[in-house]
This record gives C-alpha cells, structure tokens and sequence, in this order.
C-alpha cells in the first residue's frame, strides 16, 4: 500500500487540468454513462438485429475513417486546445437527448452517427489536456489515482442503472432504457459548465505546419522509432475487440440468460478491481517493467474469453468471474497506457490520433459485420 501514500500531496502538487479532468470523469463514470452496458440491448429492443447491430458498429468506423485524417490535422493546427475541445463537447449535448426519445432503430443509428463526429473533435483535444497535465514522471501515480477514485464512486453506478431498467419495465422494454439516457443529457450539461468554468489552456512545443495534409500526417511514423509496430499492435488489438464489442451485453442476456442485475453487477465487479488493483498493479508496472505486466495481461484477458464461453446458461452468475478477469487485464494494462502516452509527442498528438483511427477504423469497418456473422453462425466463437 506504500503506493497510495502522499496521494494527498500528489493531488495538491498537480495541475487545474488534471484536477478539472478527474472532477468530469468521476461524474461522467457516476451518472453519465448509465445506459452504456445497455447499448445493444436497447438497439435490440427498438427492433435492431445481430447484422444490424454489427453494420451499425461497421457505419460508425467508416464514419472515424473519413473524420480521422482532417480531425488530426485540425487538432494539430489549432491555437486554441481547450476551445476546440469546448465546441466540440456543446455540440454533442443533444446526443443523449434524442436516443432517449428515439422511437426506433433508425433515429438512433444516425444519433450514434453524429456522437462519433463530435467524437473525432473532443477526443484527440482531449488526449492532448489530459497528457499535459502530467508530468512524465507523475504519470503512472496519476493515471492509478484518476482510476482509483472514478472506480471508487463508480461501484454503484451500475447497480443503480440495473434497478432503474428494472423499475421502468425490465430489458426488453426500450421506455426503460429512456430515463438513463435522460439524466446523461443532464450530467453532460453539468459537466460542460466545469469544463468552460475550469479548464486553462494547455501550454507545449509545437511543429512547424506541413502543407501537405497526407505528407503531414503519414510522415509522422518516421519521425518517431517505433510508431510503426505501435500502430500495428493498435490495428490487430481493435480487430479483435471489435468483431466482439457489440455482442457482449446481448451474449450475456440472450445466449447465457443474464438478467439486469447480472449485468449490473458486472459493471460493480468491474470497478471493484479496478479500485483495488490499480495502485499495487502501477507499483508493479515500475518495478518488473510496462511490457512485462502488459505480456502478463494478455494471458489473463486469454482466460476472461474462456469463462465466458464456459458459463452455463443455467448459471449466469458464472459471467462475474468473466467480469473479474477482464477487469484485472484491463487494469494490468496501465504500464502500457502510461508508455503510450509518453511515446508520442504532444506536438503530433493529433496527427497520430489521425492516423491510429484512421487504420482502426478500417478494420473497425468489416469486424463488427464480420462479428455479426459469427453471431449468426454460433455466438459462442466470438
């Protein structure tokens, strides 16, 4: 536990943004992403199918891959970080209000459009506040305490997203699922005041512009050694993510008869180890190494798949031991996330954004339909 001293002085020692950016992510985790362990279920209950769901997932990475490119050069070129990021942030307010109101699957299929445009503006600016608000060697503290504290008060945000399904109609009523998208709309409007009231512009070295939008932006991989296996580990991670993503709370429901507190609960365990295991694991990632623990993760993340295809369907309680590992895998990846950020610098933060999503998103493009045939074919090889 000698990690977690002077946590106290740790917060007092860092920056606005660092501390504005915890303030946003404990309440988004707390009230703002209430429907988020839903998304599939409610797209089925407004009459989507498995393909439709896969071919939605496949629309919004073709949607990243026409946006990556111009949203990295814009976020480069910009002057001004944090009013770009405030831009994009007011205009994706209306995003939760109109899936809660949605009255089928095509109202929100172009919502969920327009929330990955917004997307391609607010998350590379973001990335840029939040890595400059640390210092590299504050870093790996930092990130263990942002998730030790969102983690903290995010245990029972679940539970009270499962009670509120239940309480309005249960998974296969779409109305249930209406008010959590409602009190996101009304969180992220809380939240947008603090960012404007709170956030100072983030101060550091920028390159000279290249006029040429592609030399710009693919001439960064040989700019920095390594780039070029980093985006290719990123490319072969997000295959596999993705052909599964949109399943896995309809896997849960559908195939291993989870009912909404399971589910809930799974959210609960989830937190739980990232509140628990986040500073020993960061302590851990100093003293064996980043990659190490990061090669360690992938075994475990190896036998979270496992579980979930062993739960029986008369069992679905098995599903939290799914939750337990994929959480502690997750959680073992910190080291590797704090490299990442380090890697890459600040001044072609945007382009990398740029290009990282472009190449995701194409084979972001046919993995969740290719998912979807899988599903058809039998769940269970997801």
């Amino acid at each position: 536990m000698g990690f977690l001293r002077g946590f106290r002085e740790f917060w007092i020692e860092q920056s606005r943004n660092f501390k504005v950016f915890l303030v946003r992510d404990t309440i988004t985790t707390l009230f703002g992403n209430m429907a988020g362990s839903y998304a599939s279920i409610y797209m089925y209950a407004l009459g989507a199918s498995a393909v439709e769901i896969g071919a939605l997932s496949s629309t919004l990475s073709l949607v990243r891959t026409l946006l990556s490119i111009p949203g990295g050069i814009l976020t480069d070129r910009v002057k001004r970080i944090k009013r770009l990021y405030l831009v994009g942030r007011l205009v994706q307010l209306p995003v939760s209000l109109v899936q809660a109101f949605a009255q089928n699957f095509n109202i929100y299929f172009y919502s969920r459009i327009w929330e990955v445009m917004t997307f391609r503006v607010t998350m590379p600016t973001a990335n840029i506040i939040n890595i400059a608000s640390l210092r590299n060697e504050d870093r790996v503290k930092g990130l263990v305490m942002r998730r030790t504290v969102i983690s903290a008060v995010g245990l029972v945000a679940p539970l009270i997203a499962a009670y509120a399904v239940t309480y309005f109609g249960g998974l296969d009523n779409p109305s249930a699922f209406r008010p959590l998208f409602l009190i996101q709309f009304l969180v992220g409007l809380i939240i947008f005041g603090i960012l404007a009231l709170g956030l100072e512009e983030p101060e550091f070295d920028r390159s000279k512009p290249e006029p040429n939008i592609f030399k710009a932006t693919f001439g960064i991989i040989n700019q920095v050694p390594g780039l070029k296996m980093l985006l290719l580990l990123t490319a072969v991670r997000t295959f596999f993510i993705n052909i599964r993503m949109p399943y896995i709370q309809l896997y849960a429901k559908e195939i291993k008869n989870a009912d909404a507190f399971i589910i809930g609960f799974q959210g609960t365990i989830s937190t739980a180890v990232t509140l628990f295991f986040s500073a020993p694991l960061g302590e851990l990632a100093d003293r064996v190494g980043r990659r190490k623990l990061a090669y360690a993760s992938q075994l475990v993340m190896t036998a979270c798949l496992l579980a979930a295809v062993l739960t029986p369907p008369e069992h679905p309680e098995w599903l939290l031991l799914y939750s337990f590992l994929a959480s502690l895998g997750g959680a073992m990846d910190i080291g590797w996330f704090a490299f990442e950020q380090e890697y890459v610098p600040l001044s072609i933060r945007g382009r990398w954004s740029g290009l990282s999503t472009l190449v995701t998103a194409l084979i972001g493009i046919p993995a969740p339909y290719i998912g979807g045939l899988i599903w058809e074919y039998n769940p269970d090889l997801l």
